[in-house]
């Protein structure tokens, strides 16, 4: 397959392995569109892979209007990224939920409209 690296006959790891492991660490909370919910402080995102860029992003020229830059000037397309990854999701009190989320990201704005796409299992906090 063209999406494999074969080391060997027995050791095959997948094309975009280096997607699939990248993480990031939670510094502040994180809100979600689903209501109360949000990403715990301190907690980290797993998983994290790039499921669209671009003009290949449905919502990129709301974002583009949304969102301006700092000096009030317009992003561009190019810059925009759609995201998933696995977090721990919490609605403030003892529920933790593992689920899978969306997001968006940009280059000089940084990671913006998270919404949970699966729910998923509860955790033990």
């Amino acid at each position: 397959m063209d999406d494999e690296i074969k080391f060997g006959e027995e050791f095959v790891l997948p094309q975009d392995l280096s997607a699939m492991a990248k993480t990031f660490f939670v510094q502040t909370e994180r809100p979600l569109r689903d209501g109360d919910w949000f990403i715990k402080k301190g907690s980290t995102v797993t998983g994290v892979k790039v499921i669209a860029a671009g003009e290949n992003i449905r919502d990129v020229r709301r974002l583009i209007e949304t969102f301006p830059l700092p000096n009030g000037e317009k992003t561009e397309a190019a810059d925009w990224l759609k995201c998933r990854g696995t977090a721990i999701v919490t609605n403030g009190d003892e529920t933790f939920v593992n689920c899978e989320i969306h997001w968006y990201q940009c280059v000089n704005i940084g990671k913006v409209e998270f919404k949970v796409k699966k729910w998923g299992d509860k955790v033990e906090s």
